[in-house]
């Protein structure tokens, strides 16, 4: 019998990864996307895909709810942050009336690791580098960091995301304006060298305990994965287990980090979803699957065998007939089964 998994917005490209992480899986699955409008290519590649509205509409949760019932969805996997804020917030009611199951960490420690601030402070309790840093609304510290910290530094949205709300700033100017235009900024040493970023994925499961973990050396390119080697002998997927290990975070997890001359560097957590979850999959390191064995089959997460094969990523072209779109444009639900994505 199919399990029945929905994938959030469908729009974007990291449903699309996990959509594709899932077409390498095993196991018998029916897809089902939704989006907040009928602009987006994974409502008409998913087995079926419905229109929803936004996640800060009150409407919302309720609409979902329905469609869980409707296509009676066994786990749901979200594709952008926003609604995971709403879905792990309301993630028992789901669960106590579908019986879908959301994979995200709780409330606390979305937050905790979405804000770049609150992880550097995180690490430093748990005895793990961290970038030095400062925000500019703490005078005090301000002044001291800019006196220590010499030039180039990195400008961030402290809740930001995907690169969005990011900067270098090479001397003062740059480092005033980017202050001034980028929301909630915090301020950061600039990671040296370049070429030793690397990715790490890590698993974790109900208990937020880590099950299994991928290291890929990388380079970045229209803020995500652009090409990557994987690294099956790395001491960062253990490293990156350690620091996830008491943070309250289930399902999967990606942590960024430099190789620098003080050692390991971690810049950011994002516990969701990579970039790179499709080409995981491909490695051997399937995180939807794992998803889906564990909160749904209840099986235990075996360590899979990595592969040692490079990424090379580039951008594909979906096309939708103007019958399938017009159908999702005026009923809000489709069945894919009956149209062509070519």
């Amino acid at each position: 019998m199919a399990i029945h998994v929905l994938i959030t917005g469908a729009a974007g490209n990291q449903a699309h990864f996990i959509w594709n992480a899932l077409r390498r899986s095993c196991l018998d699955v029916r897809v089902v996307g939704c989006n907040y409008s009928p602009e987006g290519a994974g409502l008409y590649q998913f087995d079926a895909g419905y229109v929803v509205p936004g996640a800060s509409d009150p409407q919302y949760l309720p609409q979902l709810l329905a469609l869980c019932k409707r296509e009676r969805i066994g786990l749901i996997l979200v594709g952008n942050m926003a609604e995971m804020r709403v879905l792990a917030r309301h993630r028992h009611q789901i669960l106590a009336e579908t019986g879908a199951t959301v994979v995200t960490s709780p409330p606390e420690a979305l937050q905790r690791m979405e804000d770049k601030w609150e992880l550097t402070r995180y690490l430093g309790r748990a005895g793990f580098d961290f970038p030095r840093s400062a925000l500019p609304s703490d005078r005090s510290a301000w002044e001291a960091f800019l006196a220590q910290i010499p030039f180039p530094y990195v400008v961030k949205d402290r809740l930001g995301a995907g690169s969005q709300g990011l900067g270098i700033a090479r001397n003062r100017k740059q480092l005033d304006y980017l202050i001034e235009t980028i929301p909630n900024p915090l301020v950061q040493e600039y990671l040296h060298p370049d070429d030793q970023e690397y990715t790490v994925g890590v698993f974790l499961e109900a208990d937020s305990r880590p099950a299994a973990s991928i290291v890929m050396k990388r380079q970045l390119g229209l803020g995500m994965t652009w090409r990557a080697e994987t690294l099956p002998d790395s001491p960062f997927g253990e490293y990156c287990e350690r620091v996830l290990a008491g943070s309250g975070c289930i399902g999967p997890c990606n942590v960024q980090l430099r190789l620098t001359e003080r050692g390991p560097v971690i810049f950011e957590v994002n516990p969701r979803f990579s970039s790179t979850t499709s080409a995981r999959a491909y490695y051997g390191y399937n995180e939807p699957e794992m998803c889906i064995r564990h909160f749904v089959l209840r099986e235990a997460i075996r360590r899979p065998t990595i592969r040692e094969v490079r990424f090379y990523r580039v951008i594909e072209d979906v096309f939708v007939s103007d019958e399938a779109f017009n159908r999702m444009r005026h009923t809000g639900a489709i069945e894919n089964t009956q149209y062509d994505t070519f």
